[in-house]
């Protein structure tokens, strides 16, 4: 049973500070509110609901919450430039995805925040939000003065048929291992893995080398919206960044983000 001294007895660093509510619009909302508090929420403040009404991933898309996922949001302050806050999503995928597979799950990166099951064309089990706030100070605009919220959504101990989502490009826990999972087991998993991930940022070679390894977007033919231009090509590698590099007719362009479509046969 998931509850607050559960969550707090775990000694996570991304658990130092825990609200767990039965029912909230959004963590990622509730995160930035605490995060802008006066003072600031800490590095390590979870936000968890056991039901959102109002979630959503990333370009303002409604996410399904019903009872039964692990919905969180972390307050992130990392001693990290700010050019670099784009790092925290990969790293965050990478930690997820592991996590799962700990679970039994045999799951995929599609870039640059989707975890699918069963590769390019797989059904989505998790989405990942990560998004930066505060204000840079004059001293180099240094992530520690400011904050990213980090939010996590996974699909566990539901049916596909009660999400939002179309049932047959979703995937749950549930769906896949054929039996519910222990929340807390599966938070702690999740935690453990991505206090490990953010804790490589400034060896961000050794998470792109696991993100390859994760992937299911690399070699595709893809096709990427974004700031009302669409670029196509074949998406042929992670940038040092992690940017998707994609081979065009017109060259090489490094995309930092975007809603990427995975093509197949004859372009459909």
């Amino acid at each position: 049973m998931l509850n607050r001294e559960g969550i707090t007895a775990l000694e996570n660093p991304l658990a130092r500070r825990v609200e767990l509510h039965e029912t909230l619009a959004s963590t990622q909302e509730r995160a930035k509110k605490l995060a802008l508090a006066d003072p600031g929420a800490p590095h390590g403040t979870l936000v968890v609901s056991k039901v959102q009404t109002g979630g959503r991933g990333r370009l303002g898309r409604s996410w399904g919450s019903p009872a039964g996922g692990l919905w969180m949001s972390l307050v992130l302050r990392l001693d990290l430039p700010l050019r670099l806050a784009p790092r925290v999503t990969p790293a965050a995928a990478v930690g997820v995805a592991k996590a799962l597979r700990e679970m039994g799950v045999n799951t995929r990166i599609k870039w640059p925040n989707d975890i699918l099951v069963g590769g390019a064309g797989g059904r989505k089990i998790c989405g990942i939000l990560a998004e930066s706030g505060g204000h840079a100070s004059n001293t180099g605009g240094h992530a520690s003065n400011n904050f990213i919220v980090l939010g996590v959504g996974i699909n566990a101990n539901v049916d596909p048929r009660d999400l939002e989502a179309q049932p047959r490009k979703t995937a749950t826990l549930r769906s896949e291992l054929g039996h519910d999972v222990d929340i807390l087991e599966l938070l702690e998993t999740v935690l453990t893995k991505l206090d490990f991930e953010l804790g490589r940022l400034h060896d961000f070679g050794a998470v792109i080398e696991d993100w390859r390894a994760l992937d299911c977007t690399l070699g595709r033919r893809v096709r990427v919206q974004r700031f009302g231009e669409v670029v196509e090509g074949a998406a042929v590698d992670l940038g040092p960044g992690g940017a998707l590099v994609i081979r065009t007719n017109d060259g090489i362009v490094e995309v930092f983000e975007g809603d990427v479509e995975h093509l197949y046969q004859g372009g459909t």
